[in-house]
């Protein structure tokens, strides 16, 4: 079986994206990855599964195709947060894969907000629930929350503002790195009616 590539394109916008990346996603027969992911690569002939959904049939078809051609699977971000990666490395292990960065949209959120983030603690609220944040808010001084749409930042702020957690400031940056960037910046109850893009990043200091 040929190595699988596993290509972190960065935030989003084709300006974030690595030319490492570009260059072994050329390379590539097959490519696989979300609809925004992939809609960065414009190669002829080649061949681009779209995960839509459950994981189970993308396996078996980047396991099938890789015992003939070159497969490139796609993250968004970086492979080092909340992606793909230990799935892939669960079902073909670490030597059948080869691991390209990019830039995260973590990365790029501190960047734009001036601040470091060696310091901060990472959670992802997709699929869970809310019911521990708090405690976590309390005790951090940097809190990145990946949220969705359940989990939203309008949410999350209801829930700081109900508790009486308003020493915190809320950074809200949406369509990182698009020409329809926006970040906000407030306290909790500053946000509580917030309504924007799905595709967005929280970052909760002290203020």
């Amino acid at each position: 079986m040929n190595k699988i590539k596993v290509l972190a394109v960065g935030p989003g916008s084709p300006d974030y994206l690595p030319p490492v990346i570009a260059a072994q996603a050329q390379q590539c027969d097959v490519l696989v990855g979300g609809k925004r992911n992939l809609s960065l690569f414009r190669y002829s002939g080649q061949e681009k599964i779209e995960i839509t959904g459950k994981l189970a049939p993308v396996i078996e078809a980047i396991r099938l195709r890789a015992e003939k051609g070159r497969v490139g699977v796609l993250v968004s971000g970086d492979t080092g947060i909340y992606s793909i990666l230990p799935r892939l490395t669960a079902e073909f292990g670490a030597e059948a894969l080869e691991v390209f960065p990019g830039i995260s949209a973590m990365q790029y959120m501190f960047a734009r907000l001036g601040l470091t983030w060696q310091d901060a603690i990472f959670i992802s609220l997709h699929g869970r629930d809310l019911d521990d944040l708090l405690g976590l808010v309390e005790s951090s001084h940097k809190l990145v929350l990946f949220t969705d749409s359940k989990n939203s930042p309008a949410a999350v702020c209801n829930l700081l503002s109900a508790a009486g957690i308003e020493g915190k400031v809320v950074h809200i940056g949406e369509n990182l790195s698009y020409p329809a960037e926006k970040i906000s910046s407030g306290r909790p109850g500053d946000f509580c009616s917030h309504c924007g893009s799905d595709l967005n990043l929280v970052v909760i200091v002290d203020g």
